[in-house]
């Protein structure tokens, strides 16, 4: 249980978890930090994809640390190299195009952080995909 915490848990919610301890000194941040302390600022723009992009290197590194079949992990590794350029794609793009803090009225979040959700399904394919190889490999 606690591989899972340090290593799944904890990089993906540590983010999220650091802004309530921002929001109590709020009133000693500048208006403009003030603004950004909303929960989909550390991720809107793809942020996830880095936390993806780890998890498809410690799968790499277990996936060839516990197989000896070549075609297991020649197939394994190829899938996560495509899956890391993918996420360091999405990443870089997002620091390059920022999505507006605030969607516009009646629009779901999923919807307008487009990079958020995309790098959400990506960091949890490679969250399971990373958990699978650690305990079943």
């Amino acid at each position: 249980m606690g591989w899972l915490i340090i290593n799944v848990f904890l990089p993906v919610f540590a983010p999220l978890l650091v802004l309530p301890l921002f929001r109590i000194f709020k009133h000693a941040l500048p208006e403009k930090a003030q603004r950004l302390l909303h929960w989909t600022t550390p991720i809107k723009d793809g942020q996830l994809a880095w936390i993806a992009l780890a998890f498809n290197g410690g799968t790499g590194y277990e996936l060839f640390a516990s197989h000896e079949s070549a075609t297991v992990v020649g197939g394994g590794l190829l899938g996560l190299a495509g899956l890391a350029i993918a996420d360091v794609l999405l990443a870089s793009l997002g620091g390059v195009f920022p999505v507006e803090e605030k969607p516009p009225t009646g629009t779901s979040p999923w919807r307008h952080y487009v990079p958020m959700t995309v790098s959400a399904v990506f960091t949890a394919l490679s969250a399971i995909g990373f958990v699978v190889v650690h305990f079943l490999a």
